[in-house]
């Protein structure tokens, strides 16, 4: 049985331009977060419209139609145009985007994302994958310049390569999971105003002993209050758990 539990906060920000959604339809549970990008002017709309229109594809699926890959591209691809309506000269809107879908009869989950809204899977309580952050801190990494470790609180971390918003052709980032059978999985959804404060060997530590997933949030929130200074970011994460496959 698939259980889940979010939360989204404004942090020391005036306005809160996160959003999510979590639900179960058609057979389907489903996760969505979305961080509006706050220096391009209505980032909380542009979140806001993004997580509404991947809700409206989900809702319109067929519920005997398994999940593709082109679909999810599909589904940014529409987000994507519905942003890109919303802006004006004085405000170019734009989000990240992240996407999970999970079917129970099949035990495969599906991922899409867009930006450094991240998706985390864990297996009998390991993280055992994290989404490609579309950032330069990130690349960054990859050339060798910083340690993964230090992506936290790089002076470029908030500059994105991808996102909703950007003109062209927008393609998400897609993986497919099976899930091992007999194993325990859990999954957490969080935006950058939660990952930069948590790390991965804590979300492992407070997602052993927690009994349900509010509790694992608000375990790891702990360490979120803790180190996050006055004027810290939105911060939102959705956990979902004890997927036994």
């Amino acid at each position: 049985m698939i259980t889940g539990k979010g939360y989204t906060n404004r942090g020391g920000r005036e306005c809160n331009e996160d959003a999510g959604l979590f639900a179960v339809k058609k057979g389907i549970c489903y996760a969505v977060i979305a961080d509006g990008l706050g220096g391009h002017g209505n980032g909380d709309i542009a979140s806001g419209a993004a997580v509404e229109e991947i809700k409206k594809c989900l809702e319109e699926r067929s519920e005997d139609k398994q999940i593709t890959q082109a679909d999810m591209e599909e589904w940014f691809d529409r987000a994507n145009r519905v942003v890109l309506a919303m802006q004006t000269n004085q405000a170019k809107m734009k989000t990240t985007l992240a996407l999970l879908c999970i079917d129970e009869r099949l035990k495969i989950a599906y991922l899409a994302h867009l930006g450094d809204s991240r998706i985390y899977h864990f297996e009998n309580g390991k993280c055992v994958f994290c989404t490609f952050d579309h950032s330069v801190s990130r690349m960054a990494v990859l050339s060798g310049e910083i340690e993964m470790e230090e992506i936290r609180f790089h002076a470029d971390r908030n500059k994105l390569l991808k996102a909703i918003g950007k003109a062209g052709e927008v393609k998400a980032e897609t993986k497919t999971i099976s899930l091992k059978e007999g194993a325990e999985h859990a999954f957490l959804l969080c935006t950058d105003g939660f990952w930069e404060y948590v790390t991965e060997e804590e979300m492992e530590q407070t997602l052993a002993i927690a009994g349900t997933p509010k509790e694992w949030l608000s375990m790891m929130r702990k360490y979120l209050n803790r180190r996050a200074k006055a004027d810290n970011d939105n911060n939102s994460a959705i956990a979902i758990w004890n997927l036994e496959a």
